[in-house]
């Protein structure tokens, strides 16, 4: 059964080595971009039991570059694998992360803002969906870090 879910939904994912990561979804994409959102990872616990906190979102590496939100398939939210345990409101600064660039041009979730200039893209999150495996490294690095 398809399951709905909507920014600020707190969800847990369940990581290869028995823990779990408490994460929020930061965009729902609904339009053109409706097989993809993002979130970031509040916390990695033992336990499946997510206390129902704020917190900043923890950063991971990837190549170069250094993030915050993480960009993947809506597969695993929607068939139930990662489950949604509660919801809370995005913070100012998390809405922020709301904006990214794709293929050149700026969106604020699902609405267009405008074409970026190439020296630009740097500056904003960029929409490259990780596939779960790649997703599972992410959450392995924000522990060690």
């Amino acid at each position: 059964m398809r399951k709905s879910y909507s920014e600020g939904d707190i969800f847990l994912i369940p990581m290869k080595d028995g823990r779990f990561a408490v994460c929020q979804v930061v965009c729902a994409l609904k339009g053109r971009f409706k097989k993809a959102f993002s979130f970031g990872v509040i916390r990695i616990g033992d336990d499946e039991k997510a206390i129902m906190e704020d917190g900043d979102f923890l950063f991971y590496s990837f190549g170069k570059r250094r993030g915050n939100v993480i960009f993947t398939s809506t597969a695993n939210i929607r068939n139930g694998t990662w489950k949604i345990v509660g919801n809370s409101p995005l913070t100012p600064e998390k809405e922020e992360l709301r904006v990214f660039q794709c293929a050149g041009h700026l969106y604020c979730g699902d609405e267009y803002i405008r074409t970026l200039q190439i020296e630009e893209y740097s500056q904003f999150n960029t929409l490259g969906v990780a596939g779960f495996e790649l997703v599972q490294n992410h959450l392995l690095e924000m522990e060690q870090g």
